[in-house]
């Protein structure tokens, strides 16, 4: 009977994890306490995957197939009042995928969204309205622990975290525990990364049994903010991006007047950046833009105002390299400092002018 139990816990945890919901109980609470921080088509990708697990429980010698992911992403189709829709797509390295469609109300939790997706602004000390029930025989109410700054998406995020710490009990023995950290965006509401560990082990017949699993994912692109890189140091010029790609490696090149970065996503799927230029840092007569090595300033869109550059690059997905070259850039010394340099060098001049005033007078 405790194996059986201990198997049904691990198998119920392994096989939905994966899923960005995690099931819950209605809870009644006050619609009015509560609002709705995303809008329809918003969307986050979760491209940062960790999972581990070992166990030799006979017929668990191996992970569940469904642990197997490379890429999730969540959009929200419709907003009515406090009431969402989600679509969730989830593909595996098999290159395999699945979609789910779910409905939640974030304001009383119930429905099926669960903590994907939870009100926004939250505080210290406020209840999630929602009973975590999947994990557990019991519910568990969950409270928000903290608020700080991370980053996800490639920007600087307020989120707000949860952690669980949760006995493993069967009886009146504890056989280990299930450890859950998670953290939510707290303007929006929307899930940002969740690490989950789960640690059970007994003996029946003087055979050691255990199962270890680790779980973590976190997200890595939305079109909800833009990810910020700061393109030349000393100086408050910043690139901004957004987009359905992982984006990483950013350089900017001042030499060859270039920007660079990889872009990172599903296999196959249609990709695309959005990238904005300060043209006080770079602009282009003209833009060349290459794709892995390839030149892809045709199949781009460029448009611009009087202090941007607003660049559409659209791909396959995979990881590419996109290179952004310009054919002016931030001079070394830009012109916003030669007058307070000049400033200096002049109070430095007047001030050595009067020392040596004061020492041929003396003489």
């Amino acid at each position: 009977m405790l194996q059986l139990y201990g198997k049904k816990i691990v198998l119920t945890a392994c096989v939905t994890v994966f899923l960005i919901v995690l099931m819950f109980s209605a809870m009644k609470v006050s619609a009015s306490t509560y609002t709705v921080g995303v809008k329809t088509g918003d969307w986050a990708g979760y491209g940062d995957m960790s999972f581990e697990y070992a166990s030799n429980w006979t017929g668990y010698e191996q992970p569940p197939s469904e642990m197997n992911m490379s890429w999730m992403g969540m959009e929200v189709l419709e907003v009515q009042d406090s009431n969402v829709t989600v679509r969730s797509n989830v593909i595996y390295k098999n290159g395999t995928e699945e979609t789910y469609t779910y409905w939640g109300d974030v304001a009383t939790g119930e429905g099926d969204l669960s903590i994907g997706l939870i009100p926004s602004n939250l505080s210290v000390g406020d209840e999630i309205p929602a009973n975590l029930t999947y994990y557990t025989e019991e519910p568990l109410k969950l409270f928000i622990n903290g608020t700080v700054t991370r980053i996800y998406a490639g920007a600087n995020r307020e989120v707000n975290y949860v952690n669980i710490t949760y006995p493993i009990i069967y009886g009146n023995i504890t056989y280990g525990s299930l450890n859950m950290s998670l953290f939510w965006d707290r303007k929006t509401g929307i899930m940002c990364e969740e690490v989950v560990s789960y640690r059970m082990s007994y003996t029946d017949n003087e055979t050691y049994y255990y199962m270890n699993m680790s779980i973590s994912w976190r997200m890595t692109a939305t079109n909800m903010w833009p990810a910020v890189f700061a393109a030349h140091d000393g100086y408050t010029f910043n690139v901004t991006m957004t987009g359905n790609s992982t984006i990483s490696n950013f350089n900017f090149n001042e030499t060859q007047k270039e920007i660079s970065f990889n872009v990172t996503g599903p296999m196959g799927k249609a990709g695309y950046c959005n990238v904005t230029v300060p043209k006080d840092l770079l602009r282009g007569e003209p833009w060349t833009i290459r794709l892995n090595g390839t030149d892809w300033t045709t199949s781009c869109s460029i448009t611009e105002n009087g202090t941007h550059t607003f660049i559409y690059i659209p791909y396959t997905c995979s990881t590419n390299t996109i290179q952004i070259k310009g054919t002016w850039v931030i001079p070394e010394f830009p012109y916003i400092l030669i007058l307070p340099l000049f400033m200096v060098f002049s109070i430095i001049a007047a001030i050595l002018s009067k020392k040596t005033h004061r020492k041929s007078s003396q003489t």
